[in-house]
């Protein structure tokens, strides 16, 4: 198996002339000439090979009067009789160079062989060999510990995803519930528990993959398909009940156990099934699974498989998962890597809504949206009219949102797409994980149009049309980030058609639900429909329900402007509702931007006039704490203080390496107060670009944080952190003029500065 096609090697070694093996033809020629009789690939519907006739197919070769190819030659075939199949064989040699003796010795040789082969086979020898696994690339002797430890039918490498999957697993060290998928299901009629827990396992004995064991203990980590899995099945009845314990309450108790015990990746069961009668003819079935085995799109293939074993029905064969991932390992990588370079070249840094500094992942909070009727045919409207999909409208307004609340014209997030090829046939029939998470880039201007982004998205989508299957971590390395983004925004056009699994049963699906999530601090589903929904999953750690619901509404106002005017630019988009203008007055900001432009004052003359104004007026707010436009001022003077000491001025810079923050704001008022130009450095960068930077601004000093200060290694610079200024006077110093350098920011060049 390891072999290539042995027509190849015709092709290349007579058909080419200028091959040059150097050596002699071969002595000895074998040719097996496969299976021939009633079943065998030399049958045809009625009519077959007679005994008499198939005995001399192996000697067909060798009657046809020609020059040898070879001193000697054996051509053999397998043929079916009334007794059942034979072995027949036929040697040919030259006389001039071998005695019938001698082949006849070379005969009995080979069968000895064969029979000790067979012998060897019945006493359970034989087994895989690396070969049989390709292309997961293990050798013998780990192929053999794993046929030690389990009922290995085959072993399959990681896709992509998985392999994603596999790392978040292991920095999490196991058991995290974070990607058990949960559909559960809600029956009403008369209901066989005992026929359904058969239809399950025969389904899952139909795509063992689903109970694939993960192991990692060799340097390519691998899935172990066992032979005849049995997928956990359990029945509980809850008729019984004293009433002491709400249904309910035992339904999420046993839903929740069912998550706990697919969590573990690495030494759990993947795939489990149970079922709970809560009432007299009403059941809820409960299917978990870890991501790792099963995606959205292949959920209304398994159900629809499961009931249909349910009523007896003769299923289709399955496609084995072992298609796909050889399809995926005969991809051209490097035209992937090249496409996506290309798309992600020129990326300064990740597009966060975390800081990076954030561990861990906190109680999921969700939020939903729904879509007008009238709102979802203007969106379909302007998908058709821009020649593009709905997914590449509804990516563009999810860009706009990031745009805005990043502050960033350039922003990734993810996203993730089904990676069923067409040319594997009858792949959209396939049950397992065929999916991958892919980023999704959007760059804007300050005269980029909505009709500009939408076809940026598309084109962008196009050119990698191809080559959605790359792994993830390999776009990190073609970027130079670690990580690209940390939210996720999914189309997920995979409905479930209740009706159609309720076809032809005594019962039928009266509720479905699906309970899935991730690890990212923020995700948008939108779900397909006459009215789009969308359902935003959040870190509950991270983002206040407020923030969520806040955010929705910019998005959906987003959405109004671009079905509103196509060619209106980004940058004049305003997303802002009557509340939040009417906070944005009430906080004072408002009252400065309407009034007529002073071209004669600076920043913090313009600052130190508000302060005037409304000094005990909140001027910032982050993570439930506030300053005071008084306290901002005077947090802002001190700090000033302190780099004028450092040697800042007009003419100079000061480097900024910040998160957003606070002392971000603090740390900007105080240079333009010093009379220095501020040079802001995201802390998400790599070290060479922070190196970069510093060497040719050539900043006086850096203002940073006692976490961030390690990667300024190696620059010899004053290190200032903004509770250094606490014990320097808070007076104002002299005004900085109209004309001086406010600030210096390098961009990649997407931003059009």
């Amino acid at each position: 198996r390891a072999l290539p096609p042995g027509v190849t090697y015709g092709v290349l070694r007579y058909l080419n002339e200028q091959v040059d093996l150097g050596g002699a033809d071969p002595v000895i020629g074998f040719n097996y000439l496969g299976r021939v009789g009633r079943d065998g690939a030399a049958s045809w519907d009625g009519w077959g090979l007679s005994p008499e006739g198939a005995s001399k197919v192996a000697g067909a070769a060798a009657a046809i009067p020609m020059p040898l190819p070879h001193s000697v030659e054996l051509n053999a075939a397998t043929v079916d009789t009334h007794i059942g199949p034979r072995l027949q064989a036929e040697w040919t040699w030259a006389p001039s160079v071998f005695g019938a003796e001698q082949v006849e010795r070379l005969n009995g040789l080979w069968f000895e062989a064969l029979s000790g082969i067979c012998a060897h086979v019945r006493q359970g020898g034989g087994g895989l060999s690396p070969s049989d696994i390709a292309p997961a690339r293990l050798n013998q002797e780990q192929i053999d510990e794993l046929c030690r430890l389990y009922p290995v039918d085959d072993i399959l490498p990681l896709t992509p995803l998985q392999q994603g999957l596999l790392f978040h697993a292991v920095t999490t060290q196991g058991g995290d519930e974070v990607y058990a998928v949960q559909v559960s299901v809600t029956l009403s009629g008369p209901l066989d528990a005992h026929r359904l827990g058969a239809a399950v396992r025969r389904v899952v004995g139909r795509h063992p993959h689903l109970m694939a064991r993960v192991s990692d203990q060799f340097a390519e980590p691998v899935q172990i398909i066992e032979a005849d899995p049995t997928a956990p099945w359990h029945y509980l009845d809850l008729t019984g009940s004293d009433g002491t314990v709400d249904v309910l309450e035992q339904v999420a108790a046993v839903s929740s156990a069912e998550r706990a015990a697919v969590g573990d990746l690495l030494g759990g069961t993947l795939f489990r099934a149970v079922l709970i009668r809560t009432y007299a003819e009403r059941y809820r079935l409960v299917l978990t699974n870890h991501h790792f085995v099963l995606d959205g799109w292949s959920l209304p293939i398994l159900l629809g498989e499961i009931f249909a074993a349910y009523q007896g029905q003769r299923l289709p064969a399955s496609v084995p998962y072992r298609r796909y991932v050889n399809w995926l390992a005969g991809r051209d990588v490097d035209a992937a890597r090249a496409a996506w370079g290309e798309v992600l070249s020129g990326i300064d840094a990740p597009t966060l809504v975390v800081s990076p500094d954030h561990v861990g992942t906190g109680r999921r909070g969700v939020e939903r949206l729904h879509l007008s009727a009238q709102t979802t045919r203007a969106l379909v409207d302007l998908a058709r009219s821009s020649q593009t999909t709905l997914n590449t409208v509804l990516q563009a307004g999810f860009a706009q949102l990031l745009i805005g609340v990043t502050g960033r014209r350039d922003v990734v997030f993810g996203t993730t797409i089904s990676t069923r090829p067409t040319e594997l046939a009858r792949s959209e029939s396939m049950v397992g994980l065929l999916i991958n998470t892919v980023p999704v880039r959007a760059t804007a201007q300050m005269t980029t149009t909505i009709a500009d982004l939408l076809s940026q998205l598309h084109s962008r989508y196009e050119g990698t049309l191809d080559h959605q299957h790359l792994a993830l971590s390999e776009m990190h390395r073609l970027s130079g980030h670690d990580q690209l983004f940390d939210t996720l925004f999914v189309l997920e056009n995979y409905p479930v058609d209740t009706a159609t699994l309720s076809a032809e049963h005594d019962w039928e699906v009266t509720d479905f639900d699906v309970r899935e999530s991730n690890h990212y601090p923020l995700t948008v589903q939108v779900i397909p429909g006459n009215e789009l929904s969308l359902r935003v999953e959040f870190d509950s750690d991270v983002f206040d329900v407020t923030i969520i619901r806040r955010m929705l509404g910019w998005f959906q106002r987003v959405l109004a402007a671009m079905v509103a005017d196509v060619s209106q630019r980004l940058s004049a988009i305003d997303v802002l509702d009557e509340a939040e203008h009417a906070r944005l007055a009430e906080l004072g900001r408002r009252s400065v931007l309407a009034r007529p432009t002073d071209t004669t004052g600076s920043v913090p003359g313009l600052f130190a006039a508000q302060v005037a104004r409304t000094p005990e007026a909140v001027a910032l707010t982050f993570e439930g704490s506030s300053l005071s436009y008084r306290e901002l001022d005077e947090a802002s003077n001190r700090l000033a203080h302190l780099l004028v000491e450092a040697g800042a001025g007009p003419g100079r810079f000061v480097a900024l390496l910040l998160p957003r923050s606070v002392e971000a704001i603090v740390a900007m008022l105080g240079v333009l107060k010093a009379g220095a130009a501020y040079v802001p450095i995201d802390p998400a960068v790599p070290v060479a670009r922070v190196g970069f930077v510093l060497a040719d601004a050539a900043p006086v000093a850096v203002i940073t944080t006692a976490e961030l200060a390690d990667r300024l290694d190696g620059h010899d610079l004053p290190i200032i952190k903004v509770a250094d200024a606490q014990s320097y006077s808070a007076a104002g110093l002299t005004m900085p003029g109209p004309n001086d350098v406010a600030y210096l920011i390098y961009t990649s060049g997407t931003t059009g500065t």
